[in-house]
């Protein structure tokens, strides 16, 4: 088994010893889901049952190993993308960050980021993220209409996504979520519709992507 980490480094063009010492982020990547969307050609699978301390300690191995490789630089942002990294348990996520402090020297107010399905968010749970050092969620709500939500092949609806983002706000400072757009039979005024909607839940940063098959 391994474990991938990937390394974002935005300012290519500048000579060595500045882009050194600009930063730079951490993508740690957590394969699994409650289920496939048909749309995604992501790295994600569905499975029974999982071994949350064997890849525990695959990621640590692999933080160790690619912080031999880069030691001296400092760390900007921490992203836990998927899959659906809320179905981590949050003891996972408190040692990878542990190790990962330990790893690098951060930045004075890294963000460091989960990515959450609506249908796997319960309250008690994204406490126990926050416990564990997460300051930012980044929510797959999709769509804010139900039947776009079930074309999607989306297992939560708009009541739940809404409920979700409630219990984020509650829990951490800065929220964000994805929207979908050019889906089946959208029009331009729904999607204007479903913006306005989007804006007036005081959301911190919105993504938008095209429907790609």
């Amino acid at each position: 088994m391994s474990a991938g980490a990937t390394f974002a480094r935005p300012d290519r063009d500048l000579p060595d010893e500045d882009w050194r010492a600009g930063g730079f982020g951490l993508y740690l990547h957590w394969p699994f889901c409650q289920s496939k969307c048909p749309y995604c050609d992501f790295n994600s699978h569905v499975s029974a049952q999982i071994d949350q301390n064997r890849w525990r300690d695959a990621y640590l191995a692999e933080i160790r190993r690619a912080g031999a490789e880069t030691q001296g630089r400092i760390l900007s942002t921490v992203f836990f993308g998927g899959g659906t990294p809320s179905l981590m348990d949050p003891d996972l996520v408190s040692a990878i960050i542990e190790t990962i402090r330990a790893t690098w020297p951060m930045s004075n107010d890294p963000e460091i980021s989960l990515e959450a399905n609506p249908g796997s968010v319960e309250a008690g749970r994204f406490r126990a993220f926050r416990q564990a050092g997460i300051n930012r969620v980044s929510m797959g709500v999709q769509a804010l209409n139900d039947t776009d939500l079930r074309q999607l092949g989306r297992i939560h609806s708009v009541a739940e996504a809404r409920a979700a983002f409630d219990i984020a706000r509650a829990c951490f400072d800065r929220v964000s979520f994805d929207l979908i757009y050019a889906r089946q039979n959208q029009t331009l005024d729904a999607w204007r519709a479903e913006l306005t909607e989007a804006l007036s839940m005081a959301i911190d940063h919105l993504s938008l992507y095209q429907l790609t098959v």
